[in-house]
């Protein structure tokens, strides 16, 4: 089936939480874990707040989302983001996420989704960088990264447990300028 990406506006959010939750109930179940803490932790993460989609590029903690749809669909099965530093002194570098609904998975929506926010950090003559963290047991996603010109420039052992799993957190970055 074809996908869509376009970028995520803010009357458009509601969808992305609903993929968000379904995404988020999938981490660790049947598979690796790809959040940070537990599915159901309720001191995880809350939903996107669709004024930080609006902040200019020069503010702190600015964000710029794409989403996937299944063409035809509003239904979202993957998004990627790039979030700004919470630092006025570095702006002139980003985060980047990812997160793709496992049936959607294999089918190179992931290196799509990457290339928007690429494109989109390469275009914008503010942002030099693009950093990116990843669970060093997740191995096909930094063998994408990498292939797309990520390099790994750290790792932090043991940085969190989850369900008794000790995960390694490894940080990559890009120069996009």
């Amino acid at each position: 089936m074809t996908t869509t990406i376009e970028a995520l506006v803010p009357e458009k959010v509601a969808q992305y939480d609903a993929h968000f939750s379904r995404h988020r109930a999938e981490s660790g179940r049947g598979d690796y874990h790809f959040m940070p803490f537990e599915p159901d932790d309720p001191e995880g993460p809350r939903g996107l707040d669709p004024r930080m989609l609006e902040l200019p590029l020069d503010d702190v903690g600015w964000q710029r989302w794409w989403v996937a749809r299944p063409a035809g669909e509003d239904r979202v099965i993957g998004h990627v983001d790039l979030k700004g530093q919470h630092l006025k002194a570095a702006l002139h570098r980003c985060e980047l996420g990812i997160g793709i609904e496992r049936a959607w998975r294999g089918q190179g929506l992931g290196r799509r989704l990457m290339a928007a926010a690429i494109d989109f950090a390469r275009d914008t003559p503010s942002i030099e960088w693009v950093d990116l963290r990843v669970f060093g047991h997740n191995l096909n996603a930094r063998a994408l990264y990498q292939a797309l010109g990520f390099e790994e420039i750290g790792l932090v052992r043991d940085l969190v447990r989850i369900e008794g799993e000790s995960i390694d957190d490894v940080m990559m970055t890009l120069n996009v300028s």
